[in-house]
């Protein structure tokens, strides 16, 4: 039974970073979020560090949703062609 877990969970594991590798709207979630969460240090508040989290918590919510739906529906996500 560990084999079989260890076997589904590389394989979930790389189909994962190759749909959030190819998927452009993770790749944008990923350069704003980075940019907001830098913009956040330099406050240097709990405030703006509460903020950010959400941020984050709330576009990597939409960005897990999207890639998961166009997943589902066989969808192409961009090809990988960068950054947007």
């Amino acid at each position: 039974m560990s084999f079989v877990n260890r076997l589904f969970s590389y394989v979930f594991d790389e189909l994962m970073v190759n749909a959030l590798a190819n998927s452009r709207t993770f790749q944008r979630f990923a350069v704003r979020s980075d940019a907001f969460v830098k913009d956040a240090a330099k406050g240097e508040t709990m405030e703006a560090a509460k903020r950010a989290a959400e941020e984050a918590s709330r576009r990597a919510e939409a960005a897990a949703r999207t890639v998961f739906e166009q997943g589902r529906s066989g969808g192409s996500s961009g090809g990988g062609k960068g950054v947007a």
